[in-house]
């Protein structure tokens, strides 16, 4: 299992988004190249589940925000080429993900208090 900080939770989702799972599931040929150069996800299906849906509602709440985290960690462009892409400020980029994950992490802790 992926550590408990939100970084390594959202990396090991992003793996098992672009296995073609969940809400941005990329297409089945990028992970049968992932899966060729040995990255599997170390992740359940319940947690990835579960970001799934927090991601989710993170694009219900700001749309731009889920787009940062969708570029940031599935698409695994750095900074400065979100920032290219959104024509904004490496700083500004910064925190958008830091409020994304900060809302996903928020998510996911709800989840865990219900269960």
């Amino acid at each position: 299992m992926p550590g408990n900080d939100i970084d390594s939770i959202l990396r090991e989702w992003a793996k098992w988004s672009r296995g073609g799972f969940g809400a941005l599931g990329a297409s089945a040929s990028s992970w049968v190249v992932d899966v060729r150069k040995g990255v599997v996800p170390n992740i359940s299906d319940d947690l990835a589940l579960q970001v799934d849906a927090a991601v989710i509602a993170l694009g219900e709440h700001d749309k731009n925000l889920r787009y940062v985290i969708e570029l940031s960690y599935v698409r695994r462009l750095g900074v400065i080429e979100i920032g290219l892409k959104l024509n904004c400020s490496r700083s500004k980029v910064d925190k958008f993900i830091a409020q994304g994950c900060g809302f996903i992490s928020g998510r996911l802790s709800v989840f865990s208090d219900a269960a």
